[in-house]
């Protein structure tokens, strides 16, 4: 468990897959993730048991958004795509929309990148994202995160190929923002 001075970031078990449902089946929350949110609540039901089998497995780890005077989620963060070797991994997160603009998802991946940092030794964090989406972008570069590049045209959803930003940031600049 996280906590930060509003939120509560907790693992997420079978028992949150409604909450995960009403997000994932968010139009407005999946509309840049590049593949289909949940159709039906065994989607999520699914979901969280990956999440539940990466974090016993130490592959990845996710936990669940809440405030702090609740215990709903409202949304999630976390890692995937751990490369242990290399010492990076790529951060993702959702949140329902009648949270957005409120610097919760900020304060949320800040509290993430700290522990990845810290706690998994981590050298770099990576963020992949639609280049349209660009509140997701804002609140990357507000984190210190840097965009290296872009992949043109390396994913295909709905019968067309769309590019993918790629943000990175370092231990060393994410201790120089913190100083």
């Amino acid at each position: 468990m996280l906590e930060t001075q509003r939120l509560r970031l907790r693992a997420i078990t079978s028992g949150d897959a409604e909450s995960i449902f009403r997000i994932q089946s968010d139009p407005e929350v999946t509309r840049y993730f590049g593949r289909p949110g949940d159709g039906a609540l065994a989607d999520s039901e699914r979901r969280v048991a990956e999440i539940e089998k990466g974090v016993r497995e130490n592959t990845s780890i996710r936990w669940g958004v809440t405030l702090r005077d609740g215990g709903e989620i409202i949304g999630s963060v976390g890692f995937w795509r751990w490369n242990k070797p290399h010492r990076w991994a790529e951060v993702g997160y959702d949140l329902l929309p009648a949270f957005w603009n409120q610097g919760i998802m900020s304060e949320a991946v800040r509290a993430v990148v700290s522990f990845g940092f810290a706690s998994m030794d981590l050298h770099r964090v990576e963020a992949q994202l639609d280049p349209e989406n660009r509140a997701s972008a804002r609140l990357l570069e507000r984190l210190g995160f840097a965009r290296d590049g872009l992949l043109r045209e390396n994913w295909y959803y709905e019968g067309k190929f769309t590019d993918t930003a790629v943000y990175g940031l370092l231990r060393r600049d994410a201790a120089g923002a913190a100083a």
